[in-house]
This record gives structure tokens, C-alpha cells and sequence, in this order.
């Protein structure tokens, strides 16, 4: 990397679709919660709503996509050099397709160098005539110093003309759901778009290209021995730092006021703000550092239990939490890197689907068969009437003759098995990993399965069946369960 601060869970264990980008999962996702909850979640006190100059304004969840606050986000504004994460973006996907490297030298026309040195294009970072900068340079410059004429060389490089790059530019915001209407490459010059745009674009840009980091997390630049601060500072030892603070991107033109794009990370959990005409420079900052804590304090608040406000399992436990089902907590604690047992992940699969309207019907069975002793191993176990009830449907199976191990923890394929029996999917076979062997006989059918299904995928193309899971991949692997039995 990239520079992320995904957890390794996400992309490591197996438990979202195979095939699916991380974007479009979260946002099924995000989906899947509207249909699960009929009420948020709340803490006590809710967070107070802040006080903040900028005209326009909001905080999403980079997870999932949900707006934490909004201020009439969907009037267009003018972003001035904020238009510049556009220009960048579309250069990482030059990059991306290997029309580009950092190291590709872009040569500056007379009259780039001219408009590097004129009012009309801020910032000025004039570039030396008659002499090439690499890609690299340029990315610092645009995103750093605010550097304009370095994004119309940019412009010109990729495209041919800035009227062809900033077609490209007004496509690739229809494309990615924005409300924009790009004149120029640099935002020196009025153009609009909306502040809900502006975060579409940066969680996009984060989400695609976590490399973006490294050069909005610079505080500076030194570019042909002069230094250049970062006009971003909320960014560690700047004017207004804030914690957690590694880009993104600002604007200021007289038409637009000051504008700020930011993200932040705290435990682990990413936001994202942007605030759109605020009074001046150091109210965008304060502006944006308000909105930040706001959303922090809202992961809090939507939190089923504290060790999951910023756990990205946040909302696939308030999902469950909701809909009723039993999570077997430890007070206010979900604990969601501890390994789920067998006789959790059974309670916490039963009564999801009881709750939703989902579980199959009984099946019938002789007076022997129904008089039959369950297992002997459950007696007096928190979870005993659930995996009875579980039993009775046929949704869970013993270990042996006669032991079901509740507190052993499950691996992968019982997991696996488990979801076969709870939904009709399709008798298709993903398998095709390389530890494909490790599978177990009984599991092989309900692996190739779920695994074509997407519920299940690998690392390095291993499959892991015999790997245990945590009680958060249970949470997030039940929601998916859910919504392919609706």
C-alpha cells in the first residue's frame, strides 16, 4: 500500500464476496442495514450538533457510505482547488492502467510555465522552463502547494487539451454518482459541485488508490529550493493539527470562501468531511475539526457496544442487535476479535433467522427419531435451548454421536455447512484453491456452495476451511445469510 487503515479481517479472512470490489461490498452492505434496522441503535445522550460557519458541510463513514452529519450538502458550490482531488484521481487511474509511472517525465510548455507564474492560476509554484517534471513532482505540487498550472500540464499530458481532460473529469463524477459540473482542471476559475460530491469522490479515491496517503499526509514539499507547505492544517505540526488527520485537500477562490476535504482516522475507524464555504481560512479549519469530532462521537453514539463503535463490524452487530438476535454479550462488551464458538455462532444463526421470518420448516420425523437424546454435552449450557431448537430444524449437527463441543470454536467449514442448510443456493462449485485438499469430505459440497455464492473467500488463494473465525466475521457472515434468505 498502500497506505490504509483497513483492518487485515476484511481482505484477509474470507468472509465477504470473492470476486466483488471492497467498495461495492461495503455498499450492499450499507444497504442490507436500511432493510435490517427499523431504529438506530442510540447511546443516552446523543452527540450536540456543532456550530460551524461553512454554508455547506458533511461527515460520512468511510466503511459504509453513512452520513454521520450534513449541512445543505447538496447545493452546488464552487470547490475551487478542491476540483484539483478530480484531476488527481484521474492520474492515479493513468497510472493504475500503466499509461503512467511516477517516474514518467511530462514535459511543461511555454505557456504552462507562463500560467505557473501568473495570478490567474493560484497557487503559483512556477516550474523552470524548458524543463520535464515526473509525474511524482506534479502529484506533490497539485496536491500540496495547490499548485494549478501543474494540473493543466497534467491535463495536457493525458488527454491533449484541458477541454478533453476535464470531459474525462465530468464523466468520471456522472460515473461515480457525483453532482459536478467541472470547467477546468485546477478550480482557480468558478466551476460547481456539491459537498456530498466532494466526500463521494475522496472516499472513492481513498477506497481505489489508499496510495493517495502518502502524498495528502506530506506536510510539505520542496520543490526547486524553495519549501512549500501543506495548505491542508489539520495534518500533524500544522496550525490547527488534529488527531488522526491524513488529507485531504483544499480550496479558496473569492466565489467559493474557504473550503476544507479531510479525513481522519480514530481506532482504527476512517471519516470524512468537507465543509464548503466557510468565513476564512482558520474556520475552515475549526469548521472541519468540529464536524470531525461530531462524527466521531456519532460512531459512538450508533454503537451497539463500546468495543465495536469503531470496529468496521459496527453496523453488522447493530443489525443483529436490532433484529433480536442473540449475540451473547459480556455486558457492554461484543468482544469482536474473540474466535465465536460453535455454541454462539449456532444461537446467533438460529435466532437471526427466527427474528427475520426465516427459518426452514421442520422436518418430519418418526417417534424414535424424535424421542432420540440430543447431545450430552449442552446440559445447563447458556446456549442449550438454541441449539435444541437448531437441532430439532436439522440446522446444526453434533461432533461424533452424541457432543455438540458448545465452547470449542468453529471453524470456517462448519460454517460453511451451517449456511448451507439454512439457505438454497445455487448447486454451483467455487472451489479452486490451492488448499482445496484441507477440506473435509462431510464439507466439501457446502464449501464449493458458499463459496460460489461469495459468502465465502481466501487469501493468496487459500480457502482456510480449517481456520477458526471471530465473532465479528459470525456477524458480518450472518447479515449476508439474511439477505440471501430474504
Amino acid at each position: 500500500m498502500r497506505v490504509s487503515d483497513r483492518p487485515p479481517e476484511l481482505e484477509m479472512k474470507g468472509i465477504y464476496q470473492r470476486k466483488v470490489p471492497l467498495f461495492a461490498r461495503l455498499t450492499a452492505l450499507t444497504l442490507l442495514f436500511a432493510l435490517l434496522l427499523t431504529s438506530t441503535v442510540l447511546a443516552a445522550e446523543p452527540p450536540k450538533k456543532p456550530s460551524i460557519t461553512a454554508d455547506s458541510a458533511i461527515v460520512i463513514d468511510y466503511d459504509t457510505g453513512e452520513v454521520l452529519y450534513e449541512k445543505d450538502a447538496d447545493t452546488m458550490r464552487v470547490p475551487a482547488s478542491m476540483t484539483k482531488v478530480m484531476t488527481a484521481y484521474i492520474i492515479f487511474e493513468e497510472l493504475e492502467a500503466g499509461n503512467l509511472t511516477l517516474d514518467t517525465m511530462v514535459p511543461v510548455s511555454k505557456t504552462n510555465a507562463d500560467r505557473s507564474r501568473s495570478s490567474n492560476y493560484p497557487a503559483i509554484v512556477p516550474l523552470p522552463y524548458g524543463q520535464s517534471q515526473s509525474v511524482d513532482t506534479l502529484l506533490k505540487l497539485i496536491l500540496i502547494p495547490s499548485a494549478s498550472a501543474s494540473c493543466i500540464v497534467m491535463a495536457d499530458y493525458i488527454s491533449g487539451s484541458e477541454e478533453a481532460f476535464v470531459q474525462r473529469m465530468n464523466e468520471t463524477a456522472k460515473r461515480l454518482g457525483m453532482t459536478a459540473q467541472y470547467k477546468n482542471c485546477h478550480g482557480a476559475h468558478v466551476h460547481y459541485l456539491t459537498a456530498r460530491s466532494q466526500a463521494i469522490l475522496v472516499r472513492e479515491f481513498i477506497s481505489r488508490f489508499p496510495q493517495v496517503l502518502e502524498y495528502t499526509s506530506m506536510t510539505g514539499v520542496t520543490f526547486n529550493g524553495k519549501y512549500y507547505p501543506n495548505t491542508n492544517k489539520l495534518l500533524p505540526g500544522l496550525d490547527y493539527a488534529y488527531d488522526g488527520v491524513d488529507g485531504f485537500k483544499t480550496g479558496t477562490i473569492t466565489a467559493a470562501g474557504y473550503c476544507l476535504s479531510a479525513t481522519a482516522v480514530k481506532n482504527g475507524r476512517r471519516i470524512i468531511s468537507v465543509v464548503m464555504d466557510s468565513n476564512d481560512d482558520k474556520t475552515r479549519h475549526t469548521d472541519s475539526a468540529a464536524i470531525l469530532d461530531y462524527g466521531f462521537a456519532m460512531l459512538e453514539y450508533q454503537s451497539p457496544y463500546a468495543d465495536v463503535a469503531y470496529h468496521w463490524s459496527r453496523e453488522d452487530v447493530a443489525a443483529l442487535k436490532e433484529l433480536g438476535a442473540e449475540l451473547h454479550p459480556d455486558g457492554e462488551s461484543f468482544r469482536p476479535e474473540d474466535n465465536v464458538t460453535r455454541a454462539e455462532f449456532a444461537a446467533m444463526l438460529y435466532t437471526a433467522l427466527e427474528q427475520s421470518g426465516a427459518l426452514p420448516e421442520a422436518p418430519s420425523k418418526t417417534t424414535e427419531e424424535a424421542e432420540a437424546p440430543l447431545f450430552a454435552d449442552i446440559e445447563g449450557h447458556w446456549a442449550q435451548a438454541y441449539i435444541e431448537q437448531a437441532a430439532e430444524l436439522e440446522l446444526i449437527s453434533g461432533i461424533g454421536t452424541d457432543a455438540f463441543s458448545p465452547d470449542r470454536s468453529i471453524t470456517r467449514q462448519e460454517m460453511m455447512v451451517l449456511i448451507d442448510r439454512c439457505v438454497d443456493l445455487p448447486d454451483e462449485n467455487g472451489l479452486g484453491f490451492s488448499d482445496d485438499s484441507e477440506i473435509a469430505f462431510w464439507a466439501l459440497e457446502a464449501a464449493a456452495r458458499t463459496a460460489a455464492a461469495g459468502l465465502f473467500q481466501g487469501d493468496n488463494n487459500k480457502l482456510m476451511p480449517n481456520d477458526t473465525a471471530s465473532r465479528a466475521q459470525a456477524a458480518a457472515v450472518i447479515n449476508w445469510v439474511l439477505a440471501l434468505a430474504a
